[in-house]
């Protein structure tokens, strides 16, 4: 009887599929083609941006995209839908899906392994320069979940736009069909508590940088101080033990040594990559 209890657990865990998702802020993913929605600092022929140099921060987005080693990647600060096509494909991924307001000069997307079944943008009334909300479902098996890819407004803005943001976001999560959702991306928050996400999202959610000690809890240098802008929450249906679930202790901060300074921080966008650290984290069903 004993024998036959290990080799069906034997059987059930092949048949278990452990995948990952990551996400990326890439800090200004801009092409050479000027349409008039760009900063000023990456309107071709001025500051230096040529075709060149957007050349080079894509091969050096797409080598640290390929070492994540992750099946779905959600982006931040990328310009256009074609950039998000040409970095699915380069990855050898099926599906992406993109969103940017009409007045933004980025906008953000994801790229996955695993087939889109369903894309809303979600753009707030009033804030058309900066990032609408961006919710797909995948479905993996028979499992369907919601990620919902996140990119607030920054520190420079009003906390009251954060608080709209966050509000917004309760909002689309509760009313997105799923229950088990990943909710990631840079919410521009140095901390999770006594935040406004908190206070909209309450304990519907966990915040994975929970399982990091707190010195080790960043993946950006704002004002000289280390900080988590960057998250990935997970609502509480995805710590269960049944069904699509979290892979205890598998979040981490991708910090290879190419994407840091002499003051291992982040090396930012001038030198071809990003002034944000990418997260990861897996799951199995």
């Amino acid at each position: 009887m004993r024998l036959f209890i290990l080799i069906f657990l034997f059987v059930l865990s092949l048949c278990s599929e452990e995948f990952c998702i990551a996400t990326y802020n890439v800090e200004n993913l801009f092409d050479a083609k000027k349409d008039g929605t760009e900063y000023k600092e990456f309107i071709p022929s001025k500051y230096g941006w040529s075709e060149e140099e957007a050349e080079n921060k894509l091969k050096n987005t797409l080598m640290v995209l390929k070492e994540l080693k992750s099946d779905i990647i959600a982006l931040q600060e990328v310009e256009n839908e074609a950039l998000i096509e040409r970095l699915k494909d380069e990855l050898g991924f099926s599906y992406h899906a993109f969103g940017k307001n009409k007045n933004a000069a980025v906008g953000l997307g994801i790229v996955s392994k695993y087939e889109i079944i369903k894309t809303q943008s979600f753009s707030l009334t009033g804030y058309d320069r900066f990032r609408p909300i961006l919710h797909v479902k995948i479905k993996i098996d028979d499992e369907i979940f919601s990620i919902f890819v996140n990119h607030f407004p920054s520190l420079n803005n009003p906390n009251s736009t954060r608080e709209a943001y966050s509000n917004a976001l309760n909002h689309y999560m509760l009313n997105g069909g799923e229950n088990k959702s990943v909710l990631l991306g840079d919410f521009n928050m140095v901390n999770y508590e006594n935040s406004p996400l908190e206070e909209a999202l309450g304990e519907e959610v966990y915040d994975l940088w929970n399982e990091l000690s707190k010195k080790s809890r960043w993946n950006y240098v704002y004002k000289k101080e280390r900080n988590a802008l960057d998250r990935i929450l997970l609502s509480k249906s995805l710590l269960e033990d049944t069904g699509l679930k979290y892979v205890k202790k598998s979040f981490l901060v991708f910090k290879e040594k190419y994407l840091l300074n002499s003051k291992n921080e982040p090396k930012g966008n001038f030198r071809g990559f990003s002034d944000h650290l990418p997260l990861k984290a897996c799951f199995d069903n």
